[in-house]
């Protein structure tokens, strides 16, 4: 716990959250994602598909872009590392976008 307090890791994680979400706009925004949601340093959305290997596609398809995501069904979650820093959270939102313009 000493940790958490004397490296403020509350208040830091609270101002990468809000680079993550302002960097994910677009992917709120985007025509096939619906009830995009965050709670601390974890993100989620649901991608409007009928394909049943979605999750697998998208889980792949991030691999190859060096992006560790949980798809599960047809919802995405990233939980990224608290060690995240501006260059990667745009990488990890960029990426994902892609991501949804090629495979939804």
């Amino acid at each position: 716990w000493d940790i958490f307090e004397d490296d403020e890791v509350i208040a830091t994680n609270r101002r990468k959250a809000a680079t993550i979400t302002a960097l994910a706009k677009p992917i709120a925004a985007h025509p096939k994602v619906k009830h995009f949601r965050n709670r601390g340093m974890i993100w989620s959305f649901d991608v409007d598909t009928s394909d049943l290997q979605f999750a697998r596609k998208f889980f792949l398809a991030g691999l190859k872009r060096e992006l560790l995501l949980r798809p599960i069904a047809n919802t995405v979650y990233f939980m990224p590392p608290y060690i995240i820093d501006d260059e990667e959270s745009a990488l990890l939102t960029g990426q994902t976008l892609e991501m949804l313009n090629e495979i939804v």
